[in-house]
């Protein structure tokens, strides 16, 4: 019989709240040693976001998938013990904490993930964190695939993906990550926080890509 772990995949959106005037040294403690430290660890993030308004920015922000949790729960330990780690820490701190307090949201696949066209341009994302009523799961899944989703796409959006939160917020509440080709083109945009009616209260975080050359899995 195999002893090899079932796979369980989930997805880990981390935000970080950035020091006020630091997001420039966010950007580039990711861009210049985290996109090398992570990937080093099994850490491969599928996009990032500078977040540019919401509840506590500014924000930093980035989606991860796993495999399932122990695999997630080992990576994280084996990179906060590399050394290199805690050198870029305190080098690029500078003398203050770059990050003040950070929120782990772990994720399960509702739409599964579309990236942005690595030639296309630039796009306003909108990470929009949705209550949704209590004890309808089954219902709440079924309106976003065949009603919300529809609808934000026939606006013109890009649905990135949609994800069941699982722990990190309080439940139930699910996760869209929307890519939009302007504000204009979003203000003018069909109000997708009423589409479906199991779609309760939401936070919405308006963001940008932030381009990172994360070095490619061994």
């Amino acid at each position: 019989m195999s002893t090899e772990p079932v796979d369980d995949p989930i997805f880990e959106l981390r935000m970080y709240s950035v020091a006020p005037g630091r997001m420039k040294d966010m950007t580039s403690r990711v861009r210049q040693d985290l996109s090398t430290l992570l990937p080093r660890h099994g850490i491969h993030p599928l996009a990032a976001w500078t977040v540019d308004a919401g509840p506590g920015v500014p924000l930093f922000a980035y989606l991860t998938p796993w495999r399932r949790m122990q695999q997630r729960s080992r990576a994280w330990a084996d990179f906060y013990a590399d050394p290199a780690w805690l050198e870029a820490r305190a080098r690029t701190n500078a003398g203050s904490e770059l990050v003040e307090s950070f929120e782990v949201l772990f994720l399960r696949e509702i739409k599964g993930w579309t990236p942005r066209a690595q030639d296309a341009a630039p796009r306003l994302v909108e990470l929009v964190v949705q209550a949704t009523a209590v004890g309808q799961g089954t219902a709440v899944r079924q309106q976003i695939l065949e009603a919300a989703v529809p609808a934000l796409q026939a606006a013109g959006a890009c649905v990135h993906g949609v994800f069941d939160v699982i722990s990190g917020r309080p439940l139930p509440c699910a996760v869209f990550v929307i890519g939009w080709d302007s504000a204009a083109q979003r203000e003018s945009a069909l109000d997708h926080a009423t589409v479906a009616p199991l779609l309760k209260r939401a936070d919405r975080y308006l963001m940008r890509d932030l381009p990172v050359a994360w070095e490619e899995p061994q």
